[in-house]
């Protein structure tokens, strides 16, 4: 039996704000959020997966994996049983429909939250306001599950369409795209208040708020359009907790899955760069290509048919550019390796690395800076992906009467311990193929403490970059680069 018992049927809802920063939640911008957290107990220092980009960390979200396990080892990736030429842009839809046609409808090879949830006859809910193919990653079974998924980006693509129908009538049409989407915000909430809530009641729900992220990539961080969105979200949650007041039995888990670093200085043109030096780069095969390549803050590169000859040389030149932070592969000597982040997996590309950041302050007093391979963002515009420190760190507190009152917890944890613990807290079993851990020491009718941790610093055998990361009860969370 799960550790916590419960003498009612616990619900769950998981609020997710896109790209938020721990350190930006405050009394003064945030007073809801903070003063949850103050409430409930807050997983201090709680890491996202890397790389930290978000469908990598939705796709560990609802499946409980590393991407070693679930696949999802990118925004943009390719996989080699798809049998498709080019990359996989998984916040496009169409892109998403593509590859599970290819597979045969797979997308991740575990079983998701809506499956588990459904053998246990239970339900899962899901509304989104960030694009339509993370939305789609959060509940990508929902029309074999008869769920619901609602993308404020595609509301063509949601399910089941009547009931889609159904909301649109009720709430209204979507509000256009414009940055920052706080009309969006008040849009999710709304449909999450006025019909999930009241209609489905479904045993979880996922209400995902694109904000802070739209606004930090094209406003930047701590811009006084980023302060405006924040405290629009927050107020939307202070909406949302006003619900919760008359309902016991909803447990609240509140999440970011990722930070945000801000771009210092022009992008670097990765491609060109390759090509400049001889490389046959492009973004898709072809006769004359050699590599796909991928770079936004962090890159991929996949060489035709694996050739170690044409790999070996590329590390080369990736070293030598000042650019180029942390350097990964599945084994070379001179670069850290996939194992030890736990992204080894098909889809992953032979070459992965990051660009070069560090902690000095942006223009507005909030630390890291990065350079960027996203010609498409402005200069000062916030990016996420890599391996620094701010990237890594992700907010997450929960409250409810299945969690404990008024506690911080210091032991490292992680996106992919979020799952377990709402079956917990469910009462349901943990599949075997789920990774991470249930965390007990958060549970209010459980005194545990985690295994012990150990914290140490990973490097290549030359020392170019090092990377601090810690071990607890066999799961392995990444704090961040270190200065060498």
């Amino acid at each position: 039996m799960p550790a916590n018992s419960q003498t009612h049927r616990n619900r769950v809802l998981i609020v997710t704000f896109d790209g938020l920063r721990p350190d930006m939640v405050d009394d003064a911008t945030m007073p809801n959020l903070t003063a949850f957290a103050e409430r409930g107990v807050r997983m201090a220092e709680s890491r996202a997966v890397f790389p930290t980009e978000t469908r990598v960390n939705q796709a560990s979200l609802v499946t409980g994996c590393w991407p070693e396990r679930h696949g999802i080892v990118a925004n943009v990736f390719a996989d080699p049983d798809a049998g498709l030429d080019g990359l996989t842009n998984s916040g496009d839809d169409d892109d998403l429909l593509a590859l599970m046609a290819a597979l045969d409808g797979k997308l991740v090879d575990v079983p998701v939250l809506g499956e588990i949830l459904a053998g246990h006859g239970r339900a899962l809910a899901v509304v989104g306001s960030g694009t339509a193919g993370g939305t789609r990653i959060l509940h990508h079974r929902a029309e074999a599950l008869d769920g619901f998924r609602l993308s404020l980006y595609r509301p063509d693509r949601s399910v089941p369409p009547a009931r889609i129908d159904a909301v649109l009538d009720q709430i209204g049409p979507i509000p256009a795209e414009i940055i920052p989407a706080l009309d969006r915000l008040t849009y999710a909430t709304d449909v999450y208040l006025e019909y999930v809530e009241p209609v489905l009641r479904p045993d979880v729900s996922i209400l995902w708020f694109f904000e802070p992220d739209l606004v930090y990539h094209y406003k930047g961080v701590g811009t006084p359009e980023s302060v405006a969105a924040l405290s629009h979200a927050d107020r939307q949650f202070g909406r949302i907790l006003d619900h919760w007041s008359a309902d016991p039995a909803l447990q609240i888990v509140t999440l970011s899955d990722h930070g945000h670093v801000t771009m210092a200085g022009e992008p670097v043109d990765v491609l060109e760069a390759l090509q400049t030096h001889g490389f046959r780069a492009g973004r898709a095969f072809a006769r004359n290509i050699d590599m796909v390549v991928n770079l936004s803050r962090v890159g991929g590169i996949t060489i035709r048919d694996g050739d170690p000859g044409l790999r070996n040389d590329v590390v080369d030149w990736l070293h030598a550019q000042p650019w180029v932070g942390p350097v990964l592969t599945s084994d070379h000597r001179d670069t850290l390796h996939f194992d030890d982040f736990r992204i080894g997996h098909r889809r992953v590309p032979d070459v992965v690395f990051s660009t070069t950041s560090e902690q000095a302050d942006n223009d507005f007093g909030w630390p890291g800076l990065a350079v960027s391979g996203a010609a498409r963002l402005p200069a000062g515009a916030g990016n996420h992906g890599g391996l620094h420190r701010v990237e890594l760190h992700n907010w997450f507190a929960a409250g409810g009467s299945a969690f404990r009152v008024g506690h911080v917890d210091r032991a490292p944890c992680g996106i992919p311990d979020v799952l377990p613990t709402v079956l917990d807290v469910l009462g349901l079993p943990v599949p075997e193929t789920v990774q991470g851990r249930v965390l007990a020491p958060a549970l209010a009718d459980v005194h545990l403490f985690d295994a012990d941790c150990n914290e140490h610093t990973l490097a290549d055998e030359l020392g170019r970059h090092g990377v601090s990361v810690s071990d607890v009860g066999g799961r392995r969370y990444i704090n961040g680069e270190v200065a060498r």
